[in-house]
């Protein structure tokens, strides 16, 4: 076959006919192959605003149920530790009203988690730094933080649970999420 069902040289798109092999019949309209900077440009720009669009739609949509609270009251509080400071803390914030578990559970309202840890300066004085964080279990932002020198909170340990409770209760942070560390 010499020629294409298309028309052969008269297939060729640059002049606005159809490709070649193309079996479109001569009356109906046909697709122009645009040059450098024509239509095709054009159709790739609408293509990429429409997804920016699409794309910035869906990243403004509403909430749904993983709406984080505004403060600290409407979250669950998770604290696994069983030593004497994380019991400590958890009765601490039962009595101040908080709802508190020991148990990872999963499709309960919002919570965060207890997390604490030393820290050892290396150079004198060498004080021991401890650091409280209430994290977001779905989000794992900070909602709130508190860090002392372990000497200030107290002697024993019912005296450093009740003032990182006062701590985490006054925390400035509880109306906004703090970065994390």
């Amino acid at each position: 076959m010499a020629e294409s069902l298309g028309g052969g040289e008269a297939g060729d798109t640059l002049r606005g006919e159809t490709l070649p092999g193309e079996a479109v019949p001569k009356k109906r309209c046909r697709m122009r192959r645009s040059g450098a900077g024509g239509n095709a440009l054009l159709g790739n720009a609408v293509i990429d605003l429409a997804f920016i669009g699409n794309t910035f739609v869906l990243s403004c949509a509403l909430p749904t149920r993983d709406e984080q609270p505004s403060a600290l009251r409407g979250y669950e509080i998770l604290i696994t530790r069983r030593d004497s400071l994380g019991q400590g803390v958890a009765e601490g914030l039962r009595r101040r009203g908080f709802t508190v578990r020991r148990q990872v559970r999963g499709g309960s309202r919002p919570t965060v988690y207890l997390l604490t840890f030393t820290f050892r300066e290396a150079e004198p004085p060498a004080l021991t730094w401890l650091h409280v964080r209430l994290a977001d279990t779905r989000s794992g932002a900070i909602v709130a933080a508190v860090s002392a020198p372990l000497d200030s909170l107290g002697a024993t340990t019912p005296d450093r649970a009740r003032a990182i409770v006062d701590s985490l209760v006054a925390s400035p942070g509880l109306g906004r999420r703090l970065s994390p560390p």
